[in-house]
């Protein structure tokens, strides 16, 4: 009779980023070293519970590897594949424009508001990033009339910075 449990060895735990595939076994690993005393036809298989990670593009799998022989004698090991999102969203490609607005008219501040909101529009569009794919309601600007309000004279300049952040915070 056979009583030994087959043996191999885990692939070892692993972090990929959120555009890889956790299926592609030659980037998370395989079991290739299955052993038995009787049975020589061995093939380890995996089953994966998934749980959320800290944001939406981010998950941690349990991956757990059997391998069961002839005389259904059983060998089961753990694998955890960590799947993250630490690259920021790219934005070198976008344009936002730049505009002059007369201190004296008496919708300066419609324009200066509506200038704002199609440059966040632009950057909405064109953002792109390694796991996000919709950037709408994700870029802000430091943007305030009044300081646009407090420079304006004969003639003054402001710099508003936009910042793009995907789904896991990094921007």
């Amino acid at each position: 009779q056979d009583t030994t449990a087959p043996t191999f060895t885990v692939p070892t735990d692993i972090t990929i980023n959120c555009e890889q595939d956790p299926n592609d076994l030659t980037l998370t690993g395989d079991v290739t070293d299955e052993a038995d005393n009787c049975d020589n036809t061995l093939e380890a298989t995996f089953t994966d519970s998934t749980a959320n990670g800290t944001c939406a593009n981010e998950s941690v799998i349990t991956r757990t590897w059997t391998l069961t022989d002839d005389c259904n004698n059983t060998t089961t090991l753990v694998q955890t594949i960590t799947i993250q999102d630490n690259t920021a969203p790219d934005v070198s490609t976008c344009n936002v424009v730049d505009t002059a607005v007369d201190c004296t008219a008496t919708d300066n501040e419609t324009i200066a508001d509506q200038w704002n909101a199609d440059n966040i529009a632009a950057l909405e569009a064109c953002a792109t990033d390694n796991c996000d794919t919709d950037f709408s309601g994700q870029v802000t600007s430091d943007y305030d009339y009044n300081n646009l309000n407090t420079v304006c004279g004969p003639c003054g300049n402001i710099t508003v910075n936009y910042t793009v952040t995907d789904d896991c915070g990094n921007s």
